[in-house]
């Protein structure tokens, strides 16, 4: 099991219910990536929300679970002015959950991005459009931003193969925090493009600064096509995610992020906070998690990780690129390997 990444290592013991706590229900789906069938339960948590609001005496009282999800999946901090730009915008961090969702968040939505997302055009035609576009470039050395090298074929293939199962996990990531963090489905779509693209600059240039060259290269290419339903005017949101996938927070230093509206400021650093972490979970691009479940409380959230090999490694990797998350949750964060007989136990 890998520790907590939260400010204190005490657990709550929760042998006991409290009548509050019995009378609260769990939202919990079960969610094929295929979209080949959706479980869904918001009745119940729109009358835990009621009694949330009638039945408690006490904060403790509250700490019982908020949301539980299990799915199956095919396919550096910056310092106190970034904290300071958070606590603005991320009035996430200490609120509780919203009981207002938006009309466009749909689960049919949700499934039918996933269904997208199995398209193996989506991998070639980046590969083929990055071709292009270096190509019509490649005299013109400062329009291809600094440190970019030659590319080869692999090195992108790898790129988006990697990048479409951080896609999966974050869509999953997504579903499970979007009512958290009030995302509604346009920033699922961003996020999908984000976290397919986050890595062209690692393909196009090697490790340092790849975060970066890969906000570039979004941004100044033009022929690659944006996928899901968004549109060019949405470029510059999916750039300013994959730019934020590893690294520094967004913060009001980044002139790109500084001149977003306090509302996409703060549903971009939601955005941010899963794809680090979802992005730490394919750590070694090899696939490793294959399923997850995820448990929210209050003041914890807990993820277990399944799949037909180890994942330990991707557990202690996403642990650690999880700072952002447990910022914005405002609670401890546990991530861990679970063991292979309860991975079909909800």
């Amino acid at each position: 099991m890998v520790k907590s990444a939260g400010k204190s290592g005490r657990t709550r013991r929760s042998g006991t219910k409290s009548r509050a706590g019995r009378a609260v229900a769990a939202e919990t789906a079960a969610v094929s990536v295929n979209g080949a069938s959706v479980e869904s339960m918001e009745e119940c948590a729109a009358a835990a929300g009621e009694v949330c609001s009638t039945a408690c005496g006490s904060a403790d009282e509250m700490e019982e679970m908020i949301c539980e999800t299990g799915v199956g999946l095919d396919s550096g901090t910056s310092g106190d002015a970034s904290a300071a730009a958070l606590s603005e915008d991320g009035g996430a961090a200490g609120a509780d959950e919203a009981d207002s969702a938006s009309s466009e968040r749909v689960p049919g939505e949700l499934d039918m991005l996933r269904g997208e997302l199995l398209c193996e055009e989506l991998e070639q035609n980046a590969v083929e459009q990055m071709f292009q576009w270096m190509k019509e470039h490649s005299a013109e050395e400062d329009s291809l931003g600094a440190g970019l090298g030659e590319v080869s074929g692999t090195a992108l293939l790898e790129a988006v193969h990697h990048g479409r199962h951080v896609a999966a996990l974050s869509l999953f990531l997504f579903e499970a925090f979007s009512r958290r963090f009030e995302l509604d489905i346009r920033w699922a779509r961003l996020l999908a493009q984000a976290a397919l693209w986050h890595d062209l600059g690692f393909a196009a240039g090697g490790r340092r600064r790849h975060h970066k060259r890969s906000m570039e290269i979004i941004e100044g290419n033009d022929r690659l096509s944006l996928s899901f339903g968004l549109e060019d005017s949405d470029r510059s949101l999916v750039a300013l995610l994959a730019r934020y996938h590893r690294r520094a927070w967004p913060g009001m230093k980044h002139r790109r992020f500084a001149a977003l509206s306090r509302e996409e400021r703060r549903s971009l650093c939601a955005c941010a906070a899963l794809l680090r972490v979802a992005d730490g979970l394919d750590y070694r691009h090899r696939g490793a998690v294959e399923e997850m479940r995820v448990t929210l409380r209050r003041k914890s959230m807990r993820l277990v990780c399944f799949g037909a090999e180890s994942c330990r490694k991707e557990c202690r990797r996403a642990l650690k690129k999880g700072d952002l998350l447990v910022r914005l949750y405002g609670g401890r964060l546990d991530i861990e390997q679970g063991k292979e007989g309860e991975r079909d136990v909800l």
